[in-house]
């Protein structure tokens, strides 16, 4: 019997990252003249730095599906220790219309109380990958982060994920903790 947990959306990140620094959040740009209708669809993590809600998932899909001219849907779908997890969240734009920067709103059932947290979208090709990144300023000396890479297949090219990754260390934001995630036998 396949447990459905529903919980979050894209990223249960600003809210239980495992990415604590000192400081304040970096001013990153996130992807300008964004599309966010050809951003839509499957998406696939490649890596991504830790997140408690995914410890130890595989097969982690998104699938993105534009609901207005100013936000998407993201549900995930994922499995651990043989269970399937989904979460779903709504992402609003928060810059400019064609800058990639969201605000999500989430209420997780386990606890019930609403949340929201930046996420930055700071490249896509939107055919082979994407870049995201969110960081959330905890008090005036410390933050958490997350980033994840998408791919737009469950089996991507070495080439793909070395161009998501480069989008970070241009960025000064530091990958030492990003794990794989397996999407093979899926």
């Amino acid at each position: 019997m396949f447990q459905y947990v529903t919980v979050f959306a894209l990223f249960v990140c600003g809210i239980n990252s495992q990415i604590i620094r000192q400081g304040k959040c970096p001013d990153v740009p996130a992807q300008q003249n964004f599309n966010l209708m050809s951003f839509g669809g499957y998406w696939y993590e490649a890596e991504r730095s830790p997140v408690r809600f995914e410890d130890g998932s595989v097969c982690n899909l998104h699938d993105f599906v534009r609901l207005s001219k100013v936000e998407y849907a993201d549900y995930i779908h994922l499995r651990r220790n043989g269970d399937i997890l989904m979460a779903s969240g709504i992402a609003t734009f928060s810059g400019k219309p064609d800058e990639a920067k969201f605000t999500f709103n989430i209420t997780l059932d386990t606890d019930n109380v609403p949340r929201q947290f930046p996420l930055f979208i700071l490249e896509t090709d939107y055919g082979s990958y994407a870049s995201l990144w969110s960081c959330s300023q905890i008090d005036p000396n410390t933050y958490e982060e997350f980033s994840i890479i998408l791919t737009h297949s469950r089996y991507y090219h070495e080439d793909t994920l070395n161009k998501a990754r480069n989008v970070y260390d241009r960025n000064n934001i530091s990958r030492k903790e990003f794990e794989k995630v397996e999407q093979f036998n899926c």
